[in-house]
């Protein structure tokens, strides 16, 4: 059965929200006195400052996105190397055998640039072999032991760049979908102490109680209700 997607429990922006537990961090420890008294104690604490320091730790959106765009662009790049390779090889074949020929087929499927990073990894793998079949025929047209070193060599580093975009992919997904558990974690805190602090404020302080109001929006500040025109 597939996993929901994990999502936000809370409007505010990521630096709001830990902006906000660094406040409210501050104002328990004003506020103390009256927050003992409603069992707030050392551990608490603890496990309010470690769940906004755990949200502070995690990579954040764009820095994980940034890891796939370099992965994805080492893969690119490898996969550009093997192709200009593999296009020369093919080239050689046809001048030496003719593109109809079962000669030249034995290549692989020369339309390289329509698959599958997989499946030129797996083209590359026939061709090396049959290269090293028809060396001797193809030497004239330039093939050479070292040629078909270099492809084999290119084809290892394609293989590994997609094994490790795969696996980039997969850890962003999985730290984003952390980093969200996370913020919920830290956001559920912060919404219990505030309505603790509201609690004991009402109707007594109404900047304390005011203090520990959360604006579940953006900007961490009220919305502004739209003016009606006149």
């Amino acid at each position: 059965m597939k996993k929901n997607q994990v999502t936000r429990d809370f409007k505010l922006a990521d630096s709001v929200l830990k902006q906000k537990a660094d406040e409210f961090i501050a104002l328990i420890d004003r506020d103390i006195t009256e927050f003992t008294d409603r069992g707030y104690n050392t551990a608490k604490k603890t496990e309010l400052a470690e769940a906004r320091n755990t949200v502070d730790n995690f990579p954040n959106d764009e820095q994980l996105e940034a890891v796939k765009i370099n992965l994805t662009e080492q893969k690119d790049a490898a996969r550009k190397a093997l192709e200009k390779t593999m296009r020369s090889i093919f080239n050689m074949a046809e001048n030496v055998f003719g593109q109809q020929s079962a000669k030249y087929k034995e290549f692989g499927n020369a339309l390289i640039s329509q698959q599958s990073d997989a499946e030129v990894v797996r083209i590359a793998k026939i061709m090396s072999l049959t290269a090293e079949k028809y060396l001797t025929q193809l030497s004239d047209e330039g093939l050479t032991a070292d040629k078909i070193n270099t492809l084999i060599t290119q084809r290892d580093i394609l293989d590994v760049a997609i094994d490790a975009q795969a696996q980039g992919i997969s850890d962003r997904d999985v730290a984003a979908e952390g980093r969200v558990e996370a913020l919920n974690k830290l956001y559920r805190l912060l919404t219990k102490y505030a309505g603790i602090g509201q609690d004991i404020f009402y109707e007594t302080n109404e900047a304390k109680y005011n203090d520990y109001i959360i604006y579940d929006t953006p900007s961490g500040l009220p919305e502004i209700p739209p003016i009606t025109p006149v």
